[in-house]
């Protein structure tokens, strides 16, 4: 897990996915088999996380990522958190749905990473629908 977090420091967008992705390059020693990134965005004025997951190597999410075309890669943010992950499959198959960052829902009003296995999942994947957020399958 790597994160990131300026406040009052202006970073351009393209410095910042490139902080995140560079830290799960330094984090590549441990192995894994998908790797994912959410970001802060801006879409038609509305703020929302934007999350990019990929199966493979960090270098295959780093295409994923600057070969988008609906980023604005030169926005100047004072302040941001991004997160970014690399996941060694336990549970579930190694693709993208399974790759962390996990959504809460259509829009990421949260996400989520973890290294391990949740215990109480079941419970959280009651309450999450109990409030129609969970749409994804997932382990």
């Amino acid at each position: 897990i790597f994160g990131y977090l300026n406040h009052l420091v202006p970073r351009t967008r393209h410095r910042i996915l490139q902080i995140l992705l560079q830290g799960l390059q330094r984090l590549e020693y441990r192995g894994y088999d998908s790797a994912g990134v959410a970001f802060d965005d801006l879409k038609e004025g509305e703020e929302l996380t934007q999350v990019i997951r990929k199966k493979g190597k960090v270098s295959s999410l780093n295409d994923e990522v600057f070969g988008r075309e609906d980023i604005d890669w030169d926005s100047v943010l004072d302040t941001h958190v991004g997160i970014a992950h690399t996941r060694w499959a336990t549970h579930g198959v190694p693709n993208e749905v399974n790759s962390h960052p996990q959504r809460s829902d259509s829009k990421n009003e949260f996400v989520v990473v973890h290294n391990g296995i949740i215990t109480n999942y079941k419970d959280i994947k009651k309450f999450l629908n109990s409030r129609d957020t969970c749409n994804e399958r997932t382990n």
